[in-house]
């Protein structure tokens, strides 16, 4: 498989020169097989990118899935930007976790008049909808999803992708949990190539039950784990290049004082892993 990131920060885009080597805009990933079939995971900012480049190449009709981690603005604002949903001849099925109210209408909110100019159900392309429950396998083309819920202050689901003999996981917005259970992304995480995921706080500032995890988390999983590389995600507003340097190597030198020989990675903005 072969990866490459549209988005890698966290909460808010951060245009600007502190951020310029590693990005400004919000969670987006490609995930493509040998053959070039098309999985995207997540909607921030980052989309709007990955969709230009799409319309550019001359990619439609297309057929797209597309799988929400969670509903929170960081994660879904690149959808009314997204160029191939005013094409006719697009194909959009969005996957999402459960929720009380219907996904369309959750998702139409912020599109609704006064917020935004075109109504989802106005945009040109065929959108579907799927709700995906915690602990489900599906197939989609040629990759097989897994879904596991993971701790969040909103429902959130953290993916693993699998294609070609190799192994994916998406990890964003979880946190450990406070009441002495597992941690579950690390058994959907069991001995996977990559493992995308949120290290948006460092041991100063973290903020207990707001649905992000440390650095050291991040890497605390990779090795329980087992996993051959981990890229730390979801960077937060306010870490800028410089200091997301220095994140990189002290993960790096955590991960080898536990005895793991995994590579860590800090995500930036055009970064692309063969897998």
């Amino acid at each position: 498989m072969r990866i490459r990131f549209w988005g890698t920060r966290g909460s808010i885009p951060t245009p600007g020169q502190r951020t310029v080597r590693y990005g400004g805009n919000t969670a987006c990933v490609e995930v493509r097989d040998k053959d070039g079939a098309l999985l995207i995971l997540d909607a921030g900012t980052g989309l709007r990118e990955l969709g230009l480049q799409l319309a550019q190449n001359g990619s439609t009709p297309l057929g797209l899935d597309l799988f929400l981690s969670h509903l929170h603005w960081d994660h879904i604002q690149g959808i009314p930007f997204f160029r191939p949903a005013y094409d006719p001849n697009t194909h959009l099925r969005i996957h999402a976790p459960v929720h009380p109210r219907p996904l369309k209408e959750l998702l139409g909110l912020g599109m609704d008049d006064p917020f935004f100019p075109v109504d989802l159900d106005a945009v040109p392309a065929q959108v579907e909808m799927e709700e995906v429950p915690s602990g489900a396998t599906k197939r989609v083309g040629p990759f097989r999803v897994s879904a596991m819920r993971v701790h969040h202050p909103a429902p959130a689901l953290a993916y693993r992708v699998e294609a070609d003999g190799r192994s994916v996981v998406y990890a964003t917005d979880t946190e450990d949990p406070f009441s002495g259970n597992e941690n579950p992304v690390v058994a959907l995480a069991k001995d996977a190539d990559v493992l995308i995921h949120d290290a948006q706080y460092d041991d100063d500032d973290y903020k207990k039950g707001w649905g992000h995890s440390t650095i050291a988390t991040a890497v605390d999983v990779a090795v329980r784990a087992g996993v051959k590389r981990l890229v730390l995600y979801h960077h937060d507003p306010d870490r800028s290049d410089d200091m997301l340097d220095k994140v990189g190597a002290d993960a790096q030198r955590l991960a080898r004082e536990r005895g793991s020989t995994a590579e860590v990675l800090v995500a930036y903005e055009g970064m692309e892993l063969e897998v």
